[in-house]
């Protein structure tokens, strides 16, 4: 039988497949991807917010710009969710600024959140994919099996034929999502429970159709005779709708007439697509094995409500995606790969109980009340400080001890404490201080700092084999007179007030 080998073997081409085969990219490693889809459905549009925080993680890769244009909703077009009686009803409240989204520079990020549809996502990192030398793509193929041993990984592959074939891997991420098949195959089990409520979901075609209400992402329609969420999907008339409550057999068969209701008129339209689904508050009781990592949904799923499913699948990608390469290189000992689940398990778990929590006030659980929705809904649509304010603190390899979960979801408030990311800010030359940090670990440097101290700093990481880039703090950075250590992933590993006082080999697994 045919044995191939790779260094990492990622099992499922979804956004955590993806971004995880960008991230290895990023650092010169290898990979095969393995996904059973061909082509990219436009038809199950899935997520459709790409978060603050994973348009920066694009920005690494340099795809932020692609993805917005490839965006059919600019986000100069509407910043705003819209609570309705229906799309040709009364408006009754707005956020605006939701999602991260605006056309204005933010001191605290250094990208805008984007409406996209994940099909537009996924088809531009397979088109940077395609374009690494690196990265083997093999699309129409799925993973079947596993078997671990102490050297390794051999995966059983389907073909596009239906022939079989081995991949003899170092390491194996699991992407693949919760129907797939490499959680069961690495031991690990979800934990949590699934919403009892049906829901239904459509895709449809209505060019005639525009709400009155003035431009919005979203339009949650409360009091009309289909309670639910629906948006444009581009600018010619393609629309996605939620209907939470809905059976499939009863939406199959009455879909004009639910379409009907939510637009609060009778308007001309097409039903392309349908989709019943279940909301899922899950986590997985482990991340993986020695060699085998769980990535997205295959470790964590949560209700789409906030937008956070994809967007965690890319951070799990990124986390995981740098240590495999540092690992890979002989940078890092396997032990640095000890730190994911400790780091990522928190971000999951806060992720989907936020997600869970916004799913208590669904549009039939809403009334007319503009007071009461702003209260109650402001955590969904305002989420920074879940976006952005989580932290590493209490990893193996972050300074420090234990931190504490996000104790304000709505509310980001910038932090060089270790394991929390690294304040951003904008540079007197309109460029970025996120494009000063190196692909391998950065030290954010005081300004005029001794230039001996530095040089030190620098040849003990070259005697570590540890990529390291040396950049001045901003002059009015309020952090500008300490030296930080940042790792690839834009998270603080280390701070101190003098680089003889940063373990450089404990931020990536060596014994301290």
């Amino acid at each position: 039988m045919r044995i191939d080998t790779t260094g990492v073997l990622i099992a499922g081409g979804g956004p955590a497949g993806l971004a995880a085969a960008a991230e290895l990219s990023l650092h010169g490693v290898g990979c095969v991807l393995v996904e059973p889809r061909e082509r990219v459905s436009h038809q199950r549009p899935r997520a459709k917010t790409s978060s603050v925080r994973t348009m920066e993680h694009l920005r690494r890769w340099g795809l932020a710009a692609a993805v917005r244009a490839a965006a059919p909703l600019k986000v100069a077009w509407s910043q705003r969710v819209t609570f309705c009686e229906s799309l040709t009803g009364a408006r009754i409240t707005d956020f605006d600024g939701a999602f991260g989204l605006t056309t204005e520079r933010d001191e605290r990020f250094a990208e805008p959140g984007q409406q996209v549809p994940q099909p537009a996502v996924e088809e531009v990192l397979r088109a940077h994919l395609a374009r690494q030398p690196r990265v083997d793509m093999r699309l129409g193929h799925a993973v079947t099996a596993l078997a671990e041993d102490g050297d390794g990984v051999t995966v059983t592959v389907r073909g596009a034929a239906g022939e079989t074939y081995l991949v003899r891997a170092d390491y194996v991420l699991g992407c693949d999502g919760y129907a797939g098949v490499t959680r069961e195959l690495a031991g690990a089990r979800y934990n949590g429970r699934s919403d009892p409520r049906p829901n239904f979901n459509v895709v449809f075609r209505a060019p005639a159709l525009d709400p009155q209400l003035g431009r919005a992402v979203q339009y949650w329609t409360l009091t009309a005779a289909t309670k639910g969420l629906t948006g444009r999907l581009d600018l010619a008339g393609t629309w996605w709708a939620i209907m939470p409550g809905v059976a499939p057999e009863y939406g199959l068969a009455h879909a004009a007439e639910l379409i009907t209701g939510l637009i609060g008129a009778p308007v001309e339209h097409e039903l392309l697509a349908s989709d019943p689904w279940t909301a899922r508050a899950l986590v997985a009781d482990t991340f993986g094995t020695r060699r085998v990592f769980l990535v997205g949904e295959t470790a964590h799923v949560n209700p789409p409500y906030g937008g956070h499913g994809y967007n965690t699948c890319v951070g799990d990608a990124v986390n995981i995606g740098w240590k495999l390469a540092f690992v890979l290189h002989g940078w890092a000992p396997p032990a640095l790969l000890d730190s994911y689940e400790p780091e990522r398990r928190g971000v999951a778990e806060q992720t989907v109980a936020s997600a869970a929590a916004n799913m208590t006030a669904l549009p039939a659980d809403l009334a007319a009340d503009a007071a009461a929705i702003r209260r109650v809904k402001s955590p969904e649509f305002h989420n920074l400080g879940l976006v952005l304010g989580y932290s590493y603190a209490g990893s193996p390899v972050v300074q420090g001890g234990g931190g504490a979960p996000v104790a304000d979801v709505g509310t980001y408030t910038p932090s060089a404490e270790p394991g929390a990311r690294l304040p951003h800010c904008w540079l007197p030359d309109g460029t970025s201080l996120y494009d000063q940090l190196g692909t391998g670990f950065t030290l954010v440097a005081p300004a005029g700092a001794g230039d001996a101290a530095v040089a030190d700093f620098s040849e003990r990481a070259r005697a570590l084999r540890i990529p390291l880039t040396v950049t001045a703090s901003p002059p009015d950075y309020p952090w500008r007179g300490e030296f930080l250590l940042v790792r690839p992933d834009q998270h603080i590993a280390w701070r101190a007030e003098h680089p003889a006082g940063i373990d450089l080999a404990a931020a990536v697994g060596r014994p301290r």
